[in-house]
């Protein structure tokens, strides 16, 4: 008889993990270094899965056996992949070569595909095919460059969905609030994945209306944008009788606002309301984000505090959050370092450089992410009072990175204010 799973025996562990980050999120206090034992040990067993069944990990690592002796200092100092790998594909197999595009695809997940029945006509069929066979096939907005393409099985999905409804104290409980959501339905992309979460714990919900989308024009530069329905989105608003959630994209709530003030129209949401932002200016002229939240402020009535904004990768199974003092409050679920230009860790309270997040959910795909971010990593007590350690804002693309249109703004801001799609 086979062997139990291996992913399955992580479950238990997994769970835990995310009982205390939610935990955290609402201040209730951890034992921080049992959670750190516990997330050492799930990234400790991760490493040996990915190099048992992954063949690029295995490529890329200097490690003999997958049963040798490894430490999470090892984890940080040898077995780190840039994000460079999920886009390491021809862009021409997104067109004209999905069986080449499936070869690739399996030789960064954790099973083969190339046995599995994906006919297809085109790239968005493949993804189709790939879903009914357990793979679910997420993907950076690519906007300014090659999108990332990063297979989930469905407890890494899982995952995912459940690691993108964790609240923070200052967040609206579920069956509280109204939600608008101001991107595309779908999971393909994680903003959308985070949305889906987010709505769960809604009342009531409007969403834009979705466009015709084809993976293959984001390989072109192109990006996935949701038909703009400002009145009613603002109709929307005005007819809620609870606190409102407006989850969305910079420029979409910049556009909404706007959308009110050219018409000289204010809309005051109950006490309690929330404009929490994520995925980047996506390609679009930024505006400073302090801005942005006076026009939130000025039209809907959301004070400063409430205005919150997420920080995210593709590759991530989890979301960081701001808080008042504009610091991207990290939960105790994932492991991050801040690494230099030959992905060495940089040690300290309080350092600066190339972001990487150790993700004991990245189940499927190697978790162990060097993003493109440029990152001042502080592990000093914040003043809103909730544990752990921050990013500062403003977070930038690093140096020779190149764009990427979630997490790039366009001059003069040089701002990221999240990502949760790249």
């Amino acid at each position: 008889m086979p062997g139990p799973n291996p992913r399955l025996t992580a479950v238990p562990d997994l769970q835990a993990l995310l009982v205390c980050g939610r935990l955290w999120s609402t201040g209730a206090p951890i034992d921080e270094e049992a959670v750190a034992r516990l997330r050492a040990a799930v990234l400790i067993d991760n490493h040996r899965r990915y190099a048992a069944t992954i063949p690029a990990y295995a490529a890329l690592i200097d490690e003999p056996s997958p049963a040798a002796a490894v430490t999470l200092a090892d984890v940080r100092r040898r077995f780190l992949v840039t994000d460079e790998l999920f886009k390491s594909y021809d862009p021409i197999w997104l067109r004209e070569a999905l069986p080449e595009l499936s070869r690739w695809l399996g030789s960064i997940f954790i099973e083969r595909l190339t046995d599995l029945d994906l006919t297809a006509d085109d790239v968005n069929q493949w993804r189709a095919a790939l879903k009914r066979h357990g793979v679910y096939v997420t993907f950076s907005s690519g906007t300014g460059g090659r999108p990332s393409l990063v297979p989930r099985d469905r407890l890494t999905l899982t995952a995912l969905r459940a690691c993108s409804g964790v609240r923070l104290p200052w967040a609206l409980p579920p069956g509280s609030y109204d939600f608008l959501q101001l991107v595309t339905p779908g999971l393909g992309l994680g903003i959308q994945s985070g949305a889906t979460g987010l709505a769960a714990g809604a009342v009531r919900v409007h969403r834009l209306r979705a466009v015709p989308f084809d993976l293959r024009s984001l390989a072109g530069g192109a990006e996935q944008r949701a038909v703009p329905d400002h009145d009613a989105a603002i109709d929307f608003l005005s007819r809620s009788e609870r606190p409102v959630l407006v989850f969305g994209t910079p420029a979409e709530v910049a556009g909404m606002v706007g959308h009110l003030a050219s018409a000289d129209r204010r809309v005051r949401l109950l006490p309690g309301s929330q404009v929490v932002t994520g995925g980047g200016w996506k390609g679009r002229t930024a505006i400073r984000r302090e801005d942005l939240v006076q026009e939130v402020t000025d039209r809907l009535g959301v004070p400063p505090g409430r205005c919150v904004d997420t920080y995210s990768t593709s590759e991530l199974n989890t979301v960081f959050l701001t808080c008042g003092n504009d610091r991207y409050h990290i939960p105790p679920c994932v492991e991050p370092l801040v690494v230099d230009d030959l992905l060495t860790p940089v040690e300290g309270d309080d350092v600066e450089g190339r972001l990487a997040v150790l993700d004991p959910f990245a189940l499927s795909y190697p978790g162990f992410v060097v993003t493109g971010d440029a990152v001042r990593l502080r592990r000093d007590p914040c003043g809103c009072g909730l544990p752990g350690p921050t990013l500062a804002a403003p977070i930038v693309r690093a140096a020779g990175a190149g764009e990427r249109g979630c997490g790039t703004a366009q001059e003069p801001a040089r701002e990221t204010t999240g990502e949760t799609d790249r």
